[in-house]
């Protein structure tokens, strides 16, 4: 579609709420010793041009507001290293070989909520239909290389159009130059997709994409479509987005 023609764009960071969760948790890396998160900026969801308005709940039938507070799934104050192809099946390493190569996983889908930051957040597109991106102004994960290079966001978003699946690297929310590295599986940018009846992995190339590839182009005053919408949404329809904020295992 042409941008001209386009009447509206609709930006809203899916992220801002488990920002603003890492902030008040101020949670330990089972990987890395961290200081807290305190300049770790939350968002709210925004919209650019138009009259329709971007709204969020932490029930799907609201209220909905232009925040909400997260309800997760389990209790988790401390993120465990997990791996995950689809964001349906999760595994967690149960033997390395002293290289430190993982041979043995576990099924890990009844302990994702003891592993990862897991909940539901609703949007609502009112009074337009709407493409979603990220709105990367004012975004900060913070500047921990260690737990940038480790840390996952998963999305799954759904819609009348379906449901669609998102596993983000954080890589490009900083310049990760002289970060530790530790290979975990026999080849590189792969992740267990399943294991076999004694644990052994089955290695798939990892889905993961960088989360500017969601970014929608442009600054606060001016906005057009990034490289790829998050989701889109006719007018006054509800999204369910279930999030996972989680350390990839492999």
């Amino acid at each position: 579609m042409d941008i001209k023609k386009t009447k509206r764009y609709l930006f809203f960071s899916a992220v801002w709420a488990l920002c603003a969760l890492i902030a008040i948790t101020s949670a330990t890396y089972a990987w890395f010793t961290s200081a807290p998160y305190a300049n770790i900026t939350p968002m709210q969801g925004t919209v650019q041009g138009g009259d329709g308005n971007l709204f969020i709940s932490n029930r799907p039938d609201g209220p909905f507001d232009t925040s909400c507070d997260l309800i997760l799934s389990g209790r988790t104050e401390t993120l465990h290293p997990i791996t995950t192809a689809d964001l349906t099946d999760f595994y967690i390493g149960t033997f390395q070989t002293p290289d430190g190569i993982t041979v043995r996983y576990a099924d890990a889908n009844d302990e994702v909520d003891d592993s990862a930051f897991h909940g539901f957040v609703y949007l609502k597109s009112e009074g337009s239909s709407s493409d979603i991106y990220f709105n990367q102004t004012g975004i900060d994960f913070g500047n921990d290389k260690q737990v940038l290079g480790a840390m996952r966001l998963g999305l799954k978003i759904t819609t009348s159009g379906g449901v669609k699946t998102h596993l983000f690297r954080l890589d490009d929310m900083a310049d990760l130059t002289g970060i530790q590295y530790n290979l975990t599986v026999p080849q590189d940018q792969t992740v267990v997709s399943s294991i076999s009846d004694d644990g052994s992995p089955n290695y798939v190339n990892d889905p993961s994409k960088l989360i500017s590839r969601c970014f929608a182009q442009g600054d606060e005053y001016s906005f057009s479509r990034g490289e790829e919408s998050l989701c889109s949404l006719q007018a006054d329809e509800v999204a369910t987005v279930e999030y996972w904020l989680y350390l990839e295992g492999c």
